[in-house]
């Protein structure tokens, strides 16, 4: 059975957030969902899930069973069908065996109850064996569905799956980087692109790239950003002429005025060839900026290319004594990364882990990157070279210690 991760739930925050703000629903869509105080029957107060006593579970919502509500999945009334589907979801685990009808609201001719479909598939349990219908069934609306809302839920809903599940999306992801209706749509479209399309053993999917590099002429400075990042992390492509496009396409975003976006320029042509010096200065200049989250940002990519930067592991030192804690986090992770090679770094950690000043986060991020260099267990700190164990009392000859 998988579960939905933290990381989904908070996609899902991100995706509602967006919908609500929506105070003007694109012309012939369906308005995004709002919450209230209505005392209408389909008001949520009305749906009070109840526990079992044995196992734990929710047996009821609203006084009825599961069972009951799956039924309604198909009444002829679509808000009867829509409310159902909020029940359904409060079942948890149990609420697996409704999959396949939820799968069929996802084509209901009623954009509410669709919608709430997709966004229930992104949230419920899901046997194995359920994956593959369930991806095609966001893909599908990712494809065909005319609503600009239902679209973003669905990718939305489709980043709870792993690459190996989802790749058959990526056709339909590199249409919506074009999307006109908004560009967080567009961004998340780069994002999934980026993620889907990394393939380790045979290079990154073509299409996913293509898309990528449309994205990087976006008027939006967001979808602009995204799509740098994932070029410069999905890989090296195996086409000689898509990797000399990606390689023109770093070229001349060297100078471009968005620090961002410039540093992981840096990031990609470095992973497109080697390491060098010239490129690698580009990027730790930055841990002396003014403003802290850039500073954040080109500890973020040195520690994104690991081993590759090891020459920037003294500026990364220093910068474990930046003012900002954020800073300081990110510059132990990015010697996290760089593993036994960042070994002279250990005593500006070690004094950083146990300074009493230290916000505690901070000390966390401390603790761990010591245990990445010295290959110790996370979180544990390693001794002090020379450090003397306090020694036993001394014994006297009635067995007792003196004093």
């Amino acid at each position: 059975m998988r579960h939905i991760s933290l990381l989904v739930l908070g996609l899902l925050s991100i995706g509602l957030t967006w919908a609500t703000a929506q105070t003007q629903p694109i012309p012939g869509q369906l308005p995004p969902p709002r919450g209230g105080a209505s005392k209408d029957k389909g008001d949520e107060k009305d749906l009070v899930p109840a526990k079992s006593g044995k196992e734990n579970y929710i047996s009821t919502v609203g006084g009825r069973g599961l069972n009951e509500w799956i039924t309604d999945l198909k009444n002829a009334d679509p808000s009867v069908r829509e409310r159902a589907i909020r029940a359904v979801v409060m079942f948890g685990p149990l609420a697996s065996q409704a999959i396949p009808t939820i799968i069929e609201r996802t084509n209901d001719k009623d954009g509410s109850p669709r919608i709430r479909a997709v966004m229930a598939l992104g949230m419920m349990d899901l046997a194995d064996r359920d994956i593959p219908k369930v991806v095609e069934a966001l893909v599908r609306r990712i494809g065909n569905e005319p609503q600009a809302v239902i679209r973003y839920q669905a990718m939305i809903s489709l980043a709870r799956f792993q690459p190996i599940d989802a790749k058959s999306a990526i056709p339909s992801l590199a249409k919506e980087v074009e999307d006109i209706n908004t560009w967080e749509i567009r961004k998340l479209a780069v994002s999934l692109l980026a993620s889907l399309g990394y393939d380790d053993s045979k290079g990154p999917d073509p299409l996913a790239l293509k898309g990528l590099i449309t994205a990087l002429k976006d008027p939006a400075i967001q979808v602009k950003q995204e799509a740098v990042y994932g070029l410069a992390t999905i890989g090296r492509p195996a086409d000689v002429a898509l990797a000399t496009s990606v390689k023109n396409a770093f070229t001349g975003l060297l100078t471009n005025p968005d620090k961002g976006i410039a540093i992981w320029a840096n990031v990609g042509l470095i992973n497109l060839d080697k390491p060098d010096g010239k490129l690698l200065s580009n990027i730790s200049r930055h841990l002396d900026d003014q403003r802290a989250d850039v500073r954040v940002l080109a500890a973020r990519a040195l520690g994104t290319m690991g081993k590759l930067a090891e020459f920037t592991i003294p500026e990364l030192t220093r910068a474990l004594n930046d003012k900002e804690p954020e800073v300081q986090m990110m510059a132990a992770w990015a010697l996290a990364m760089m593993g036994p090679n960042a070994i002279k770094a250990l005593p500006n950690l070690r004094d950083l882990a146990e300074n009493k000043k230290t916000l505690e986060p901070v000390k966390q991020s401390a603790q761990i990157a010591i245990g990445q260099i010295t290959g110790k267990p996370e979180g544990s700190l390693a001794p002090k070279p020379g450090k003397l164990e306090p020694k036993a009392p001394p014994v006297g000859k009635d067995g007792k210690t003196p004093g």
